[in-house]
C-alpha cells in the first residue's frame, strides 16, 4: 500500500534502482510522469512481466520499446519461460538498449528475471544469484521463487 501511494506522489516508478550497467528494476511505471522519468534515465526498452499488458497510451510516443512476458504473480515460473524471459532482455542490453525490467511491486517477479539472468549470463550458481538480487534490491524473490531458479540453474546446466 505503502509503494502505491509513494508512487502517486513521486516521478520514478515505486521501487526504482539501477541493477546492473543498463539495466533497471522497479514497480509497475503505471502513470505518464513514471514514463517521462525513464526517458529522463535513459531507459529505451521495458520488459513487462505484469499478467496484463501496460496500456499502450501510456508509452505512445515515447520512443520506448515495450515487451510483455506475463508471469502469474506469486507462482514460480516455468524454466523455458525464464529463459525466453533473459533471452529477451540479453538480446535487448547487446544491442544497446537501456532496459527496465517491471513488475507489479518490483520485488518477485522481477527479482526472479533478474536473478534468472545473472544465472544465465555470468555463469552465478541460484543461491549466489538470489544472495546478489536480495543484497541489491532488499525483499526480493519470494521462496517458490527460489525453487523455480533452482529448476532453471539446472535446465541450463542441461543443456535446457
Amino acid at each position: 500500500m505503502f509503494r502505491k501511494i509513494q508512487g502517486l506522489f513521486t516521478r520514478a516508478p515505486p521501487n526504482f534502482s539501477w541493477f546492473m550497467h543498463n539495466l533497471a528494476a522497479s514497480g509497475i511505471p503505471s502513470r505518464r510522469g513514471h514514463i517521462r522519468h525513464l526517458k529522463g534515465e535513459g531507459v529505451t526498452a521495458v520488459l513487462s512481466l505484469t499478467e496484463a499488458p501496460l496500456p499502450r497510451e501510456l508509452y505512445d510516443g515515447e520512443g520506448i520499446k515495450m515487451l510483455h512476458i506475463p508471469l502469474r504473480n506469486h507462482e514460480p515460473p516455468p524454466a523455458e519461460v525464464l529463459l525466453k524471459a533473459v533471452q529477451h532482455l540479453d538480446e535487448l542490453l547487446k544491442s544497446g538498449e537501456k532496459v527496465l525490467v517491471h513488475c507489479v511491486a518490483g520485488l518477485g517477479r522481477t527479482g526472479t528475471v533478474l536473478a534468472a539472468y545473472l544465472i544465465y549470463k555470468q555463469g552465478m550458481g541460484y543461491l549466489e544469484a538470489v544472495e546478489t538480487v536480495r543484497r541489491l534490491r532488499p525483499g526480493s524473490i519470494e521462496d517458490g521463487q527460489v525453487e523455480a531458479l533452482k529448476r532453471f540453474e539446472g535446465f541450463l546446466r542441461a543443456g535446457s
